[in-house]
């Protein structure tokens, strides 16, 4: 009886997982539609899919966010204002150290290149792959807010963006995730055919025993 409870919740945990998986089907199997600045007109029409976007100047950090499970931390996001390719300015956040080291490098070379330093942002454009999300939490917003009134940037003058484009996940951060969930169904179902084998087993060698003779 309770290996056959152990399978049917198995079973319902690998529909709830088949339902995740459809409904996140666009991050899991699709590639990048479009590019941030035309996503950013239409969140809704873009939500859960795919962008990308050239960076290729950056104006520094404004915040840093951290992801814990109880008291362990289990990872950092990095938010920065972009300069983008119009003129205008967009909000990032990214979790791996190479892309803040990347964005920290550029932030470097974008203000040699305001300061007239040099010619132009001597750094490479690096093409970053997200999902833009429609708002921020409300304290990286409010610090958005406060770095581009430090920057001196208003809405009068400029172009300001508030979507954000979040680079903190990948495709493949969904698909070890996914394979990690359908795991443990998967697991169950053979620990419970597998302790139904003996049990079966002996059941029937029980019988035979008060057979005649």
């Amino acid at each position: 009886m309770k290996n056959k409870k152990l399978f049917v919740l198995a079973l319902v945990f690998l529909a709830i997982i088949g339902l995740v998986v459809f409904f996140m089907r666009d991050l899991v199997f699709g590639g990048v539609v479009t590019t941030y600045d035309i996503a950013c007109r239409d969140t809704d029409a873009y939500s859960d899919q795919w962008v990308s976007y050239e960076v290729a100047g950056c104006l520094g950090e404004y915040c840093e966010g951290t992801d814990t499970y109880g008291f362990i931390p289990t990872g950092h996001q990095y938010y920065y204002v972009v300069w983008m390719n119009d003129g205008s300015f967009m909000p990032i956040s990214v979790s791996k150290k190479a892309d803040k080291e990347y964005l920290d490098s550029l932030t470097d070379a974008t203000y040699y290149y305001l300061d007239d330093k040099t010619d132009y942002i001597m750094s490479e454009p690096r093409t970053f792959v997200g999902t833009v999300k429609k708002t921020q939490e409300s304290e990286a917003a409010g610090y958005y807010r406060e770095a581009l009134d430090d920057f001196g940037i208003n809405g009068m003058e400029y172009t300001i963006h508030n979507e954000l484009f979040d680079c903190t996940s990948s495709k493949t951060n969904y698909i070890v995730m996914i394979s990690l969930l359908t795991c443990l169904p998967i697991i169950c179902i053979i620990v419970s055919f597998v302790s139904e084998g003996p049990k079966t087993k002996k059941q029937l060698q029980s019988e035979e025993t008060f057979l005649p003779q």
